[in-house]
C-alpha cells in the first residue's frame, strides 16, 4: 500500500511517499500524479521517500516515467532521504538523490 501526501509550492510539487511502490501501487502515479504533472506544466518534483519501505520493478518504471514527463516539461525529478537499500536498487535508473 502506498500513500501519497503532496503539496504544491511554488518551487514545484513535493510529495511525501509512505508504504510501498509496487505493482499494485503503481495506478496513483499514472492516474493521479502524472497527469497533474501534465496539467498544471509542474517543472520540479521532489518525493520525500524516508517512509518508503519498499519499491520493486514496477515501481522503479513509475518513478522513471515521472522522471521523463518532467524532462519533457524541461523540469526536474529529485529523491530525497532515501534509504541505503533502497538506493541500491535505484542504481542504474539515474535518478537525482539527496540525503
Amino acid at each position: 500500500m502506498l500513500i501519497l501526501n503532496l503539496e504544491e509550492k511554488e518551487t514545484g510539487l513535493y510529495a511525501r511517499l509512505v508504504g510501498t511502490l509496487n505493482k499494485r501501487s503503481t495506478y496513483k502515479v499514472y492516474q493521479y500524479i502524472i497527469p497533474y504533472m501534465k496539467q498544471k506544466k509542474i517543472k520540479n518534483f521532489t518525493c520525500d521517500c524516508s517512509h518508503l519501505r519498499k519499491i520493486d520493478f514496477e515501481g522503479k518504471s513509475a518513478l522513471l516515467k515521472m522522471k521523463l514527463v518532467l524532462k519533457d516539461q524541461k523540469g526536474s525529478l529529485l529523491l530525497c532521504n532515501v534509504k541505503e537499500e533502497l538506493k541500491k536498487e535505484l542504481i542504474g535508473y539515474r535518478m537525482r538523490i539527496q540525503s
